[in-house]
């Protein structure tokens, strides 16, 4: 179980019921589905913001009038835990990603003898904020903006084409679980056959995927845990309730399908699945 100090955790609970950002919802330019999505992913934080308070009033009450299934009740009680984990980590972990980041400008002089892949990669996921001022003064700045970065993304994603192949996600979720379960020990992921990361990125569209904060301080994590026992032991904290996050994720989408996000509209996979029948 975590601890955080009253004042953090209202401070917490004020950023996550304000998320997604109020920019991104403009009524007159979205469709009923989009404003749908953004409704449902702000309820979803109130009801984190408020188990955060330890005021779990509406989570009862939305199990009450069936508006969640348990699966959802669990998930959002261990969205709590996992967020104070995450809180935790980053106190001891941003000054390492400050560090990190001062170098990303030295090693773009190196970055263009490498092969094409990794050096597209390296452009596409980096090589902008490389170039940039290191934005956060504190480790709550950087904290707010994994937090800002998470909610905004998922809800863009009805903004454009964008397929959810939730078969497909579950599996890799499982997978990511196992990985997480392996390294729990020390904290440090195992590194992965070259079968099993291709299985990964054909399951999760990592091809489609762009620079995150989040993915910065892990992997700092990653490089400095070994050094550092304190943060080792907050990584090793995080990656459990990260863990039961995920497996519990994993149970309450059983019964959901795969859709798109086609023109504003959420458009269902058919029977066969990955057909997605146009109004």
């Amino acid at each position: 179980m975590n601890t955080i100090d009253d004042e953090m955790v209202e401070r917490i609970a004020q950023l996550l019921e304000n998320l997604p950002s109020n920019y991104l919802y403009q009524p007159d330019l979205l469709t009923e589905d989009q404003i749908n999505e953004w409704n449902q992913l702000r309820n979803n934080n109130i009801l984190i913001a408020n188990c955060l308070r330890q005021q779990y009033y509406l989570l009862e009450e939305a199990i009450y009038k069936k508006e969640i299934s348990q699966n959802k009740y669990y998930l959002v009680l261990q969205m709590v835990e996992q967020y104070k984990a995450r809180w935790e980590l980053f106190q001891v972990a941003e000054k390492y990603v400050k560090i990190f980041h001062s170098k990303l400008k030295i090693l773009n002089a190196y970055i263009e003898k490498l092969p094409h892949p990794m050096k597209n990669l390296w452009h596409k996921l980096v090589h902008k904020v490389s170039l940039e001022k290191y934005p956060f003064e504190s480790a709550y700045d950087l904290f707010v903006e994994t937090l800002r970065e998470e909610t905004d993304e998922v809800f863009r994603c009805s903004l454009n084409y964008y397929v959810v192949p939730i078969k497909k996600w579950r599996e890799a979720t499982t997978q990511m679980t196992e990985i997480l379960d392996k390294g729990k020990k020390d904290g440090i992921y195992p590194k992965l056959k070259n079968g099993e990361i291709n299985a990964l990125k054909n399951k999760l569209g990592l091809d489609k995927l762009g620079f995150s904060w989040l993915g910065m301080t892990l992997l700092v994590c990653q490089l400095e845990a070994p050094k550092d026992k304190l943060l080792r032991e907050k990584l090793i904290a995080y990656n459990q309730t990260l863990k039961e996050a995920l497996s519990i994720a994993v149970k309450a989408s059983q019964k959901v399908r795969s859709f798109v996000w086609d023109k504003g509209k959420v458009i269902y996979a058919s029977g066969a699945g990955g057909i997605y029948p146009r109004p």
